[in-house]
């Protein structure tokens, strides 16, 4: 049985742990962090509480606890959202990316024993995607991407010989932007009845701040993905389209796999987005630039960064290392790791075998880092590498070089 002071020992420790995260430079791609504004709902009541009124129909109160905040919600966060995406239809409901893409395969990918095709993990595509979509009853079939491009003979030939319903394109691991135009042409051209949706989980925030394409620009009916990547809010997922037909498929589909849809951290989402609104395209942007120069920065400095032939490193915010083998790429995330860096390492990225360092700029990029902080976090690689520097302080040395952050600091 645990007693007061064991407790008083953990709550000990998460304060402790909390201030180290609170200064810590944080480089996985798949994570961003909260503003004070969007992380209000989260130590409030409304964590607690259900809300199904979307409609805020006043006949339609059977649970009152989010009645007061519920516009927060209908407005604040779809309304947003909308215009972010300009996609008049948005479904905030989903409680993750894998929640977003369960009801996006069972809303849209038609009648059991038809066939789904997606992105094929080896070349970048989300690892649960085929499983679950044959856990749904679908069949699974899966097409290469390299370098942002779907395989176009692959993809003719299953458009043309099995009539998918479903093309779910969900690019994870990348370093290209997402090629989308040229799909929905050989959608048009060899099976029009076959819908197109795009997972665009880790670029949400570059989409929306307008750095990256839309997909539903590039003739995609349906895009969504999780919510806490370069998005930089609270985790959910988030489901766009501009057919009234298609958003009540996935009302449909949604109403069956999910009863709570976390409405504190729905209303968190809906501050993320009211924020997002003044300064996304400006993050974005600056996002994708300080990819590209930590990715210049590493290569002078002799690290081993992934590039195409012509040089090109990045298009997004991820940025590719290759250290060596297993002992020595956890030696290095360790060092980086001491010093209040922290680092992604992958197994299986694209064209890319081994242990390998996956690294995203977002959250620096959110919490003010600019061409400074990037020069900083560079040489803070190479002290790791080298073993210099053992004093924890790296951390602190990357954020004495950042600007302001891009969200309301003056919610702090």
């Amino acid at each position: 049985m645990t007693g007061i002071k064991e407790l008083r020992d953990v709550v000990d420790r998460f304060r402790a742990e909390e201030r180290k995260a609170a200064t810590a430079v944080n480089l996985v791609p798949s994570e961003n962090r909260l503003s004070p504004l969007a992380q209000l709902p989260l130590s409030t009541d409304y964590y607690n509480r259900y809300f199904f009124n979307d409609a805020l129909d006043p006949g339609f109160w059977q649970f009152r606890g989010g009645q007061e905040v519920a516009e927060i919600q209908t407005e604040l966060a779809r309304g947003h959202l909308s215009r972010l995406s300009r996609a008049p239809h948005v479904n905030e409901r989903p409680i993750s990316g894998l929640s977003a893409m369960m009801m996006a395969l069972a809303g849209l990918g038609g009648k059991p024993g038809g066939t789904v095709v997606s992105v094929g993990a080896e070349s970048g595509g989300h690892y649960a995607t085929a499983g679950m979509a044959r856990r749904l009853g679908f069949e699974s079939a899966t097409v290469p991407v390299a370098h942002g491009q779907v395989d176009e003979q692959r993809l003719g030939q299953l458009l043309r010989e099995r009539t998918p319903q479903l093309l779910y394109l969900d690019l994870q691991n990348s370093r290209h932007e997402l090629e989308v135009s040229r799909v929905a042409e050989l959608i048009k051209e060899y099976s029009p009845s076959t819908l197109l949706h795009v997972d665009c989980s880790h670029t949400m925030g570059l989409i929306l701040g307008s750095a990256l394409g839309n997909p539903l620009d590039a003739g995609a009916d349906t895009m969504g993905g999780s919510t806490h990547k370069t998005f930089p809010g609270p985790h959910k997922g988030v489901l766009f389209t501009r057919s009234p037909e298609l958003h009540q498929r996935l009302k449909d589909a949604q109403f069956t796999m999910l009863s709570s849809h976390h409405f504190a951290e729905t209303l968190s989402l809906g501050l993320a987005a009211a924020e997002f609104h003044h300064f996304g395209q400006a993050y974005a942007e600056q996002v994708i630039a300080n990819a590209r120069l930590f990715s210049k920065l590493l290569a002078a400095d002799g690290f081993d960064v992934a590039a195409d032939e012509n040089g090109h490193a990045t298009s997004t915010h991820q940025v590719w290392v290759k250290i060596g083998d297993a002992e020595r790429t956890d030696r290095i995330s360790q060092a980086l790791y001491e010093h209040g860096i922290r680092v992604n390492v992958q197994v299986d990225l694209p064209g890319l075998p081994g242990p390998a360092l996956r690294l995203g700029v977002n959250e620096l990029t959110f919490t003010g880092g600019r061409e400074a902080a990037v020069h900083a976090l560079a040489e803070e690689f190479g002290n790791a590498r080298a073993g210099v520097r053992r004093d924890g302080d790296g951390a602190r040395r990357v954020c004495e070089q950042s600007g302001p952050p891009f969200y309301f600091a003056e919610f702090s």
